[in-house]
């Protein structure tokens, strides 16, 4: 589920919850940011995402070096670490240009 796709009349937490329950398997990519917290939660959304997803399969990925990674993210990914398997991913280098 992507939110960048546009906004939507539903809160983002019923949204994601929804497609959340009807998926088999959760993927997730993590990489600076930990998102927002909204008014009257504890966690962002990102952190909601993960700790709904336990019970199916997931697929995990760390983008690295990640120099700006948010406290609040590195903390969740200590848990990551603890609770699931992961990859570490990063970019290939630019082609050379001539």
């Amino acid at each position: 589920m992507m939110f960048e796709a546009g906004a939507r009349p539903q809160p983002p937490g019923d949204v994601y919850q929804a497609y959340l329950a009807q998926s088999d398997i959760f993927i997730g990519l993590y990489w600076e940011r930990y998102g927002q917290v909204g008014a009257g939660r504890d966690i962002s959304g990102l952190e909601d995402e993960f700790n709904l997803s336990e019970g199916k399969p997931r697929l995990l990925y760390v983008k690295v070096p990640a120099p700006d990674r948010e406290p609040r993210l590195a903390d969740l990914l200590g848990r990551v670490r603890e609770e699931a398997s992961y990859r570490r991913f990063n970019l290939p280098s630019s082609p050379r240009t001539t």
